[in-house]
């Protein structure tokens, strides 16, 4: 492969680049916004809103990326503590998700809290699902560092990790 020439020179790794943002379609994108507002306490960047393919400039470019006549579409943003966003997407006719993580594509998206077994619960209290049988230690011997699977209301699986993503899996063997 060769070399990405505006980040780095022969034999030099490239600059970690950082996360911007993940999309995630929902069936109800006002109910999805609160949602991940009041459960998972992500701050709300901007209210869900209307685009209508080839209507506008936005609207030019969300059709061009999504690459079909989707009609209307509503989207709304939100943001985590470290500034990473979650970009939420209704479309017309979207069904609930029913996420193959063994699939290509999108597998789940992780979020990180210090108590990962409220965390799962409150989820499941407020119309998610735990999807793993237990909160696991990562470590067997260390319980601080936990972890959870779980799916959102409409299907996208959500998982919990006690410390940071360097943290959890730095020193891991599998």
């Amino acid at each position: 492969m060769e070399p990405n020439r505006l980040t780095m020179s022969d034999g030099e790794r490239p600059y970690p680049r950082t996360m911007g943002h993940i999309g995630l379609a929902v069936t109800d994108i006002d109910d999805a916004f609160e949602w991940y507002q009041d459960i998972l306490g992500l701050t709300p960047v901007m209210e869900p809103d209307t685009v209508e393919a080839g209507v506008g400039h936005f609207g030019k470019l969300a059709q061009d990326a999504i690459g079909e006549d989707f009609g209307e579409m509503k989207i709304a943003h939100l943001a985590t503590g470290n500034h990473v966003g979650l970009e939420l997407f209704e479309f017309e006719g979207v069904e609930r998700n029913d996420p193959d993580p063994t699939s290509a594509g999108l597998s789940h998206l992780c979020l990180q809290d210090p108590n990962v077994q409220a965390t799962a619960e409150h989820i499941a209290e407020h119309g998610g699902e735990q999807l793993s049988s237990k909160v696991w230690n990562i470590f067997p011997d260390t319980p601080d560092y936990q972890m959870c699977y779980c799916a959102d209301p409409w299907g996208n699986i959500v998982e919990l990790h006690s410390r940071g993503y360097e943290h959890m899996h730095c020193n891991m063997e599998y």
